[in-house]
């Protein structure tokens, strides 16, 4: 066998060791899975666990509370905001996918130590299997080590002197700073400054990358890359969250009632699903812009200019009255979206005038107030009738900081949640992403019944634009949201 060959194959079996998890939160069993370190980013908090699940889960069982081996594990200090989780994933191979699309996370490491002062930590090193480390100290392993501070910023020297602290690893491949076989990391969690980061205590953390996530889509995509614009389209980042949590992947069909711009269906577009959408302004869909330079640009440059596969379709409709078929069910692998809630654009609805069409290809539909009480219950019926089985509904609903998470926003026969996770927009208001998964099969009198109770959906306030705009004395009234925190300016 050639040296190369060799190299390979050794690398390559490099892996973790299986061993039995925690018991999981959702069947109560105990399953074969490895713990990694999850070193998150610190943005969008009350996403990660969500988007980790979602991923993991990816292509997985219609039931949203079917275990597909991912369990969390609480953090030194127990903070909630921690970026340091561990996690149980069913293999090292696990960990790379879930790494490779998601947006929230750093890295996954394979912990060799960890320890709070560097005694503890280099004892902690010695206490692990010796057998683990040093598959790893090959002559022919390529690595380099990295020191990441959270917190708190390491001087070059001082990283230096960090670095030569593991000598007795017994490293014996080159130094290699760009693709080693092996990154070692060590992370230095020191949030003494604050700056708005959460209140953990000092640890250090050391071990092998085993995969780090590529925030790249973030910049290939970003708006300000887009001939079509306008002032609702959809952060790059979210769009991709929403796409994530809604399971999207190739050969999937993915349908935006309120398309808008295409922002959504751009990050759909990426993961190979094939599009759809509509929304009730023809004038977005029909005539698009002139831009700066004089040239009309539409909804499908944003898919041209991204060498992207173009939406199937993009037609005129009304959400209040949805364009399919009564006899058409069971289409649609995913309906993300963004209702309009009434902050910076209001919900429309067609309506009947009495007035004539004087020209077809001009002519602009009437219109008229859409509460969003309404749309929320168009777009269950939607998601209830056309999703498939399994097939997910991802929408965002306005909310005011501090409302308890565990209020229930909704109840449908045929919809499971799967996730609720809150952005902050503002000390005012801010925004929850539900996601909701298609349970049972379309059941129209069922539907009808829960429709009608008690516990049929509702918006956790009535009044999102009363609140965006009260004044800032009765905004220090209500309390405000005292308990968001900043970092770097942004509330998190």
């Amino acid at each position: 066998m050639a040296l190369n060959d060799v190299k390979e194959h050794t690398v390559n079996s490099l892996l973790p060791a299986v061993t039995d998890g925690p018991d999981c939160a959702s069947c109560g069993t105990r399953h074969r899975s490895v713990r990694f370190l999850c070193y998150f980013m610190h943005r969008l908090l009350d996403f990660r666990h969500a988007e980790i699940d979602s991923i993991a889960s990816l292509g997985g069982s219609n039931s949203p509370t079917e275990s597909h081996g991912v369990s969390f594990e609480k953090p030194c200090g127990g903070s909630y905001l921690s970026p340091f989780w561990y996690v149980w994933l069913p293999t090292e191979d696990s960990a790379k996918t879930v790494a490779k699309r998601s947006l929230l996370i750093k890295s996954f490491l394979e912990v060799w130590g960890e320890g709070a002062t560097w005694e503890e930590l280099l004892a902690s090193i010695q206490a692990y299997p010796r057998e683990r480390i040093q598959q790893w100290c090959m002559p022919h392993i390529s690595f380099k080590i990295l020191v990441d501070g959270w917190g708190r910023a390491v001087k070059q020297e001082q990283q230096i002197d960090i670095i030569n602290k593991f000598d007795f690893l017994g490293l014996q491949g080159p130094i290699k700073m760009q693709t080693p076989d092996l990154t070692l990391r060590v992370i230095i969690a020191d949030p003494a400054d604050n700056n708005g980061l959460p209140k953990v205590p000092y640890r250090i953390y050391f071990g092998r990358d085993v995969a780090c996530s590529d925030r790249s889509v973030i910049h290939k995509y970003g708006l300000p890359r887009r001939q079509y614009l306008g002032p609702t389209s959809m952060d790059t980042e979210m769009a991709f969250l929403m796409c994530n949590q809604g399971q999207v992947k190739k050969g999937d069909f993915v349908y935006d009632p309120f398309v808008g711009t295409g922002s959504i269906l751009v990050a759909a577009s990426h993961y190979g699903a094939h599009t759809f959408g509509a929304d009730i302004d023809i004038r977005i869909i029909r005539d698009g812009k002139v831009n700066k330079a004089g040239k009309r640009t539409d909804v499908w440059d944003n898919f041209r200019d991204y060498d992207l596969m173009s939406p199937v379709g993009l037609m005129r409709a009304d959400a209040h009255r949805p364009p399919f078929r009564a006899n058409l069910q069971d289409i649609f692998d995913a309906i993300i979206c963004d209702p309009p809630y009434g902050v910076r654009a209001g919900g429309k609805k067609s309506v009947a005038k009495s007035h004539k069409i004087t020209c077809a290809e001009t002519h602009i539909p009437s219109t008229d107030a859409y509460t969003f009480e309404e749309c929320l219950k168009d777009l269950l019926h939607l998601a209830a009738k056309h999703l498939k089985l399994g097939g997910r509904l991802v929408f965002f609903l306005p909310s005011v900081p501090g409302v308890d998470k565990a209020v229930k926003t909704t109840a449908h026969p045929m919809l499971a949640m799967v996730a609720n996770c809150e952005q902050p927009l503002t000390t005012r208001y801010s925004r929850r992403l539900i996601t909701l998964q298609k349970v049972q099969p379309y059941n129209a009198e069922l539907e009808q019944l829960a429709l009608s109770s008690e516990q049929s959906l509702r918006p956790p306030t009535k009044s999102i634009h009363e609140v965006v705009y009260e004044s800032q004395s009765k905004a220090q009234e209500s309390g405000g949201a005292s308990h968001l925190q900043r970092y770097r300016g942004k509330l998190v």
